[in-house]
């Protein structure tokens, strides 16, 4: 293979896009024996403009879907671990994660589909709540849930193994290289970028938020939503904190936080699912208000001091309207597959979706755990309707 000048090369595929479902779908179509091979990633990779960067992300069964919470046992002692080996690092820390707060109908709806799965979620009385977790705030009228399926990905070390895995397999990664055309014509794929053309049997589309710029039919059935994210120090140990989530019936926020990776400092934000859109090109810095009432939202939930924010940022949701992935093959062309597993919720899914995209182009045809066709659950088509499900 040329590396110097990969438009010489017909590649057996190419993956557009280098974030975690990108880097995972390169992968798995390397398994699969898919060369040569042609990651193309429109900034750098490990980049802050999308949805993959930062140290940490939380792992959970907890949903309010039975589907992804039954996939969750699967993709947490089957996927992690495949990718854990190859890495020959470790990716997943395993760690309970709290659900709790005044939202008492939201909560009981995740304790039913979790119950349903089968996963080894705990209900707790508030009394026992406060004993087990004294750092939190827990009102007497609080849902609780204790998820001992939980755990914090290393996110950004998992950037880091695919991308090692993927360079050093053989397969040529571009970065800083935009991709302006895939073409679909009768002998090849041709994927058009502002470095040259590239010619190849198939094709992965895997660019979050810039996803409708390549597949038009997603126009309008895709909304980017900035999330604010900000980084305190407390008064105790970031890590004394237990990774949580938590539901305010008061002022219908969601609110997460978890310790860093590295660092004595705890990530939070608030899970914004809904919102006027935004092209994500054009995304301003995190306001002040904005970064002030994720403070009062640790104030309310924690029994601890919150000493300073010493940083914000932006993250982008790239949100469907019933909060589900999308894994699915272009309209009419089964040599083509698309995704955008995001939707706030999709990092800890990335290893399983990456193969389900690779699947997809090479056997025509992927299979959830379990059995069954992952259309049913993650096709494009199930995603254009108006009203959006919990979890």
């Amino acid at each position: 293979m040329t590396r110097d000048d990969p438009s010489k090369t017909r590649h057996g595929a190419v993956v557009i896009g280098g974030g975690v479902v990108g880097l995972a779908a390169a992968w798995h179509l390397m398994l699969l024996g898919c060369r040569p091979l042609a990651l193309i990633e429109r900034f750098r990779i490990g980049h802050e403009r999308g949805s993959s960067h930062g140290s940490a992300r939380m792992t959970r069964s907890t949903y309010a879907s039975r589907a992804y919470a039954a996939l969750m046992s699967h993709v947490r002692d089957e996927e992690w671990p495949r990718l854990e080996r190859a890495a020959g690092v470790k990716l997943v820390e395993s760690r309970d994660v709290v659900f709790f707060g005044s939202d008492r109908a939201t909560l009981g709806l995740y304790a039913a589909a979790v119950q349903a799965a089968g996963a080894d979620v705990e209900r707790l009385s508030p009394p026992e709540a406060r004993r087990r977790f004294p750092a939190l705030r827990i009102p007497d009228d609080a849902e609780f849930l204790q998820d001992r399926t939980g755990g914090i990905i290393h996110a950004e070390e998992t950037i880091r193994a695919l991308h090692r895995l993927v360079a050093t397999g053989g397969s040529t990664v571009l970065e800083d290289t935009r991709v302006l055309a895939v073409e679909r014509l009768d002998r090849a794929i041709r994927i058009v970028s502002d470095r040259g053309v590239l010619e190849a049997d198939r094709a992965v589309i895997a660019t979050g938020a810039w996803l409708p710029d390549l597949v038009p039919a997603t126009r309008g059935a895709l909304a980017v939503v900035p999330q604010t994210v900000a980084y305190v120090r407390l008064g105790v140990p970031a890590r004394s904190i237990q990774p949580l989530v938590h539901f305010s019936e008061r002022t219908d926020t969601i609110t997460y936080a978890l310790a860093e990776i590295g660092r004595d400092v705890l990530k939070v934000g608030h899970h914004v699912t809904k919102g006027p859109g935004a092209g994500p090109d054009a995304v301003a810095a995190p306001g002040p208000g904005e970064v002030a009432a994720l403070r009062a939202s640790l104030d309310r939930i924690l029994a601890v001091p919150v000493r300073e924010v010493i940083a914000s940022e932006r993250c982008l949701y790239t949100m469907t309207a019933t909060e589900d992935f999308i894994v699915d093959r272009w309209p009419g062309d089964a040599r083509v597959a698309f995704a955008s597993a995001c939707s706030g919720h999709g990092f800890k899914f990335a290893p399983l979706m990456g193969r389900l995209l690779a699947e997809l182009i090479v056997h025509g045809k992927a299979e959830l755990p379990g059995g069954g066709d992952a259309a049913s659950l993650f096709a494009f088509r199930n995603n254009e309707v108006s009203e959006p499900s919990p979890g």
